[in-house]
This record gives structure tokens, sequence and C-alpha cells, in this order.
């Protein structure tokens, strides 16, 4: 049994190596023969992450979100809760198994490190394609440290001044999950809790600082938190942030983008060049168009991702992981 390596138009070459590197499965349909393979192999797909930031593998006997799990949990890679996101989410197996985000199909979803404005990212996210969409619905990836080289190019003042202060993100959430925005993940999700005094304790663990308003809504502003941060495996300096993404796109009727992040001294952003930066991300993307039973891997501390609109039916599942 073997991974052979392939090769597609889409891909890129980042610091010398393509992005991402994609394979196939060449081996046994069996479920618990091809889980074992990856078991005997933890170490060299956490390499393999770190080398080339993201791996797509095709062709594996993973039909289900169980199956999905099942390979995740035997390939080493603890579990994580998905605490302080903004994505409306839902559980598909009682365990680890997650959906993508479940805002409307026609809304894209911006550039992000997964989770990036809590003070503990995840380090991995991994995807599984449970059901194609009829067309679109790509998720681009992009390599951070190819991001922050872009970001200086925007403004080498502005992203010197908030690698040296943080940024900080501000939020006003729903009382009950609103799937109708891409931010739209309730204040008793994002903390799963059941009352405002077990949000409140979940907020101090996380250094937020809140406000409740008059309708039940909860406005949060985070800790202070990087914005570049040198990734200690590979010493690559990387763009781990969420300014792009709030700027861009956390917008709906409760949330004016441009007022949901801010320098970690409390100052603004510069607006104009991270409009920038964003318009050059979308230039060297690579889109990720979904087959049957591909597996996505994501290093969550080198690799952006997004996604496209789309239409008809489209399942992705995901899952976190600490280390």
């Amino acid at each position: 049994m073997s991974l052979n390596e392939i090769f597609l138009p889409e891909q890129q070459e980042v610091n010398t190596q393509v992005f991402p590197v994609i394979y196939e499965w060449n081996g046994s349909n069996d479920l618990s023969t091809s889980v074992a393979w990856f078991e005997a192999r933890a170490e060299w797909i956490r390499a393999q992450l770190l080398q080339y930031g993201a791996m797509l593998v095709r062709g594996l006997p993973v039909d289900t979100p169980d199956d999905f799990e099942q390979l995740i949990d035997r390939s080493g890679f603890p579990r994580m809760p998905y605490i302080g996101g903004a994505a409306v989410r839902s559980s598909v197996t009682p365990g680890r198994v997650l959906t993508s985000n479940e805002s409307p199909s026609s809304e894209p979803i911006p550039f992000h490190h997964e989770m990036a404005q809590v003070p503990n990212p995840p380090a991995y996210i991994f995807f599984y394609c449970d059901l194609p969409p009829e067309s679109g619905g790509e998720t681009a990836i992009l390599h951070s440290n190819r991001v922050y080289q872009l970001f200086q190019e925007a403004d080498a003042d502005f992203a010197q001044k908030v690698e040296e202060v943080g940024v900080r993100y501000i939020r006003i959430m729903p009382e009950e999950d609103d799937a109708s925005s891409a931010i739209g993940r309730s204040w008793k999700s994002t903390f799963q809790a059941q009352n405002p005094e077990q949000a409140e304790a979940k907020m101090k663990e996380l250094g937020t600082t809140w406000e409740w308003l008059d309708n039940g809504n909860l406005r949060t502003e985070t800790a202070t938190v990087p914005a570049i941060r040198t990734d200690s495996r590979s010493q690559l300096k990387t763009f781990f942030n969420s300014m792009v993404a709030a700027y861009t796109g956390w917008v709906d009727t409760r949330n004016d983008p441009t007022k949901s992040v801010v320098c970690g001294d409390g100052s603004p952003v510069n607006g104009d060049a991270l409009l920038k930066t964003a318009q050059a991300m979308e230039a060297e993307s690579v889109n990720i168009q979904w087959q049957k039973g591909d597996v996505l891997f994501i290093d969550n501390n080198l690799v952006l991702h997004s996604r496209r609109p789309f239409s008809g039916a489209r399942r992705i599942c995901a899952t976190l992981c600490p280390e």
C-alpha cells in the first residue's frame, strides 16, 4: 500500500515547495487496513504538513464522517472542542467531527487561520468531503508566510506596528445561532454556555471583556493576541491573524466589519493595507475542488483557508486538533 503523488494545474510553489502536496491512495479499499497504514505513519503526516503546509489525499475508502473520525483518531491527533469560534457549526459525530461553516451558500468566507482570534488556536484543522457541491464551493488555501510577504508589500510600517502590538477582535453575538450569517455563532454556542454566568466564566478564562446588550446580544472584545507569529519549527513568519477576514467579512445585522478589529493598543487598523493584502491573497490562492472522500490535512500554524460560494447541496466536515 502507498500514496502516489499527483499534480494538478491549480497547485503553486511556495518557498521552493509545491503547495499543497497532493496524493492519491494506492492501497486497500478496506477502511481498517487503510487506517492502520496511516496510524503507523503519524509522525510522517506531521512532517508532511510542516514541509508543505497542507496535504490533500484522494481515493481513500473514507465514506462517512465516522470513517473520517476514525482516520484522524488513529493517526494520533488529539481532539479539541470548538470554543471561541465565530462560525455556526453542528456536531456530526458525538466525538469530534463538525460541519464546516454553515453560512448561506451564496456567501464567500474570507481567508483565515482557524480561531486566530483566541489565545490558544488549534494546531491543525482537517476537512473531509462527504458531499461535493454541484458547482463552486471550493476550499481555497494560502501559505501564511507568503501572505506575510504580501502584507509587508502593502504597508511595511503598519505590518511592523501590528507585529509589535498585536490585535483585538470585536464581535456582537446573538443569543441563539444565526445561520444566515457567516459569523452568526451565538454566545451560547461560542462559549458552550447555557446562561450568562457560564459564558462570563469562559470569557474570563480567555481574557475576553464583554458587555450585555438590552436585546440579549453580547458584545465581546478579545484579549490582545499576536498578529504576526514566527513558527517555532520552521522559523517562518506568518500572517497569523483574522484581520483581513474580520475587516472584509465580519458583517451582518449586528456587526460592522470596519469596527471588528483594532490594533492591540486600541488604535484603528489600516483598512487600505488590509484591502490591498486581501486582493493579493486572492491572486495567489489555491482552490481545492472537492471530490467525494477527499481528506484535506492543514497545518493551521502555516496555512489559511476560505470557502467559495456554491450551488446545490454541499457537506464538508471538519475536525480540530490541539497539537
